[in-house]
């Protein structure tokens, strides 16, 4: 008795926009604050009180908590963040069962794109090693004379005693600029943002 299609579509087009805020909140600061994913979760009602169709409660309901439960069980092993889950689980509300594989394969799609785009951008952006200058005859003498200074010394501390560590003499040894650097927080919020436009836009085709 409440069908209305405009007011439906306009519950649409609010859904977008609070995936675009979400979106760019998490970008600017790797947050995702609970009064979005509250929002979006409480504008599933009225939408559903609104279609022109019929809506399966239960359904989202199941698929929702579903989500949640699984999500939970991501955040516990430190795969997601709080704030990814609980974003995940309000739009899976909104895409249940009929919309929840697209939802998982966009963002899944778009995650993976974001990390590698961050990745690359932090290969291209860190500093760059000074090249060195000597010629390969001598950097190849070098490294002979220092494997095997390395071999003696290793030999001499076996007669000897053990040998002292690196460290012991007072000089602190420097990190390897080899190490590899972990890749950090992703802004994820931002795919999920992208799965959850591909549902809002089928269900605005949908009327």
């Amino acid at each position: 008795m409440f069908a209305n299609l405009l007011v439906n579509q306009a519950v649409i087009v609010a859904l977008v926009g609070l995936l675009a805020a979400t979106a760019a909140q998490d970008i600017r600061q790797l947050t995702i604050p609970n009064r979005y994913c509250i929002a979006i979760a409480l504008l599933y009602p009225l939408y559903a009180l609104t279609a022109t169709h019929g809506v399966d409660w239960l359904d989202a309901a199941v698929v929702g908590a579903a989500a949640l439960g699984v999500g939970f069980v991501l955040f516990v092993m430190r795969l997601a963040g709080g704030g990814d889950v609980k974003f995940f689980a309000a739009l899976s509300i909104w895409a249940g069962s009929e919309l929840i594989l697209e939802l998982v394969l966009v963002t899944a799609l778009v995650g993976g794109v974001i990390a590698t785009a961050m990745l690359i951008h932090r290969r291209l952006t860190a500093p760059a090693r000074p090249r060195p200058t000597v010629a390969w005859p001598a950097r190849l003498f070098a490294s002979i004379n220092v494997f095997l200074g390395g071999m003696l010394v290793e030999r001499t501390s076996t007669a000897s005693g053990p040998a002292a560590s690196p460290g012991a003499a007072g000089s602190e040894s420097a990190p390897s600029s080899e190490s590899v650097r972990p890749v950090g927080t992703l802004p994820y919020g931002a795919a999920i943002a992208t799965g959850g436009l591909v549902v809002a836009a089928t269900l605005l085709m949908r009327g």
